[in-house]
């Protein structure tokens, strides 16, 4: 919203709103993913309470990083390099611990529905890649390409009742 009311004091850039998506879709199939496992949430134990607390507050800080917090004369680009090592390494801490926690609790539980391998496996070690890539179309590939997998990943689903 700051940045649309600023208007014209904005350089645009694609690769900082496209981060900002990729949190949103992100926040969002975490929710999904939350809810349609509420049915595991009585044999949580504290201690994974507390992962998906502490992976929560990543996400957080990882959504805030992907926009400017003040709006005013701004350079998306500049920022987004800026935040791009910041971004990434919130990612993947997200990544390991919301990863760690669902194994842990499915294991525990008994209701295994792991993930398809190729992509937890591929997820975490790219994101650390992208901490150190500065390429730009680099970034906007990634990025897109993880637009498409949030989207992709229950489409057609519908949350248990």
């Amino acid at each position: 919203h700051r940045l649309l009311a600023a208007g014209g004091r904005v350089q645009w850039d694609w690769l900082a709103p496209l981060a900002a998506m990729v949190a949103f879709l992100k926040i969002v199939t975490q929710w999904w993913s939350w809810r349609a496992a509420a049915s595991m949430a009585g044999g949580f134990t504290f201690e994974m309470f507390l992962g998906v607390l502490v992976a929560t507050v990543l996400l957080f800080l990882m959504a805030a990083a992907a926009l400017p917090d003040e709006a005013g004369d701004v350079d998306l680009a500049a920022h987004y390099e800026a935040a791009r090592p910041r971004f990434w390494t919130l990612f993947v801490g997200h990544w390991l611990l919301m990863n760690g926690v669902s194994v842990w609790a499915q294991m525990q539980i008994g209701h295994a529905r792991l993930a398809p391998l190729a992509l937890v496996l591929l997820l975490g070690p790219l994101a650390i890649v992208m901490v150190f890539v500065r390429n730009r179309w680099v970034h906007a590939v990634v990025l897109a390409g993880l637009c498409a997998v949030y989207l992709g990943q229950f489409l057609g689903r519908s949350l248990p009742s």
